[in-house]
Parts: C-alpha cells; sequence; structure tokens
C-alpha cells in the first residue's frame, strides 16, 4: 500500500510504501454454498488457474492437520466449503475454500494425501493480477 501523511502546519508530505498481507484483507461475506461454489468454479476458464506445492508442512499428512488448517483459515475469512476423498487415490482428500476481497473472488482447492507433508493448491479467480498473491496467503497460512 502506498501512503501519503501530510504535515498541515508545514504542507510537507511524507510518502511511503506499507507491506499488507492479503490474507490480512479477505472479507468475511466470501461464504459460498456448494453449489454456487461449483458454478462460480466452472464460470472460470481453466487459464486463471495458479498452482503450487507446498512440501515440508509440518503434520501435513493427518485428518488433524486437515481440521485445524479449516479451523485456522475461518479466523482469516478463508470460508471452508467442503471436504472429500480424491476417487480412485488411495489416502488423498481435497478440501475446497473461498475467500474475497476487494478486487475479488477466489476459490481454492487443496488436496492432502496422508503420510505425505505436503500440500498441493489449485487457486482460480477472474482478478489474475492478484491471483498469486491470494496464493501466497494460502501458502503463508498453511506453514504458520
Amino acid at each position: 500500500i502506498q501512503v501519503a501523511i501530510k504535515n498541515i502546519g508545514t504542507g510537507n508530505v511524507f510518502y511511503f510504501a506499507a507491506n499488507v498481507a492479503l490474507e490480512a484483507l479477505f472479507m468475511p461475506d466470501a461464504a459460498l454454498d456448494r453449489t454456487d461454489f461449483i458454478d462460480a468454479w466452472k464460470s472460470i476458464v481453466d487459464s486463471k488457474e495458479l498452482y503450487a506445492t507446498l512440501s515440508d508442512l509440518p503434520n501435513a499428512s493427518g485428518s488433524e492437520f486437515i481440521e485445524s488448517t479449516i479451523a485456522k483459515f475461518k479466523v482469516y475469512n478463508v470460508h471452508f466449503i467442503a471436504r472429500r476423498p480424491v476417487p480412485n487415490a488411495e489416502g488423498q482428500e481435497v478440501v475446497y475454500f473461498s475467500m474475497k476481497t476487494v478486487v475479488g473472488e477466489f476459490l481454492a482447492e487443496l488436496t492432502f494425501k496422508q503420510g505425505v507433508n505436503a500440500c498441493k493448491i489449485c487457486l482460480k479467480t477472474e482478478s489474475v493480477a492478484y491471483g498469486v498473491l491470494a496464493r501466497v496467503a494460502l501458502e503463508n497460512l498453511l506453514r504458520n
């Protein structure tokens, strides 16, 4: 964020930039029901998907990590949508989330595999310019 502070007495203006984590800007009204999430997911073209794989996550291989992630994300207005096992993939689970800022909505699919301390992220958004920032926000929340 770029900031300007003006001293009324002297008229001098002081300019500076401040870094803000995007997760601090997620809004509380981004929760979607399953049907709306699926419709929104399908409406965003595949070319607007962002992928990442996070490795070396602490204790990410268990169901408890997924539960704690859902709880942690809720605090930051990353809204839980659904959780399901991956068909024909033993020990894999997918968890879906939605989040929103003033610049747009972000939809996320996180894939976890039992016994592996890693997570695959797929993020879809029409706000492509901010998509990388939203993906990094999820990565930061998962790591901390």
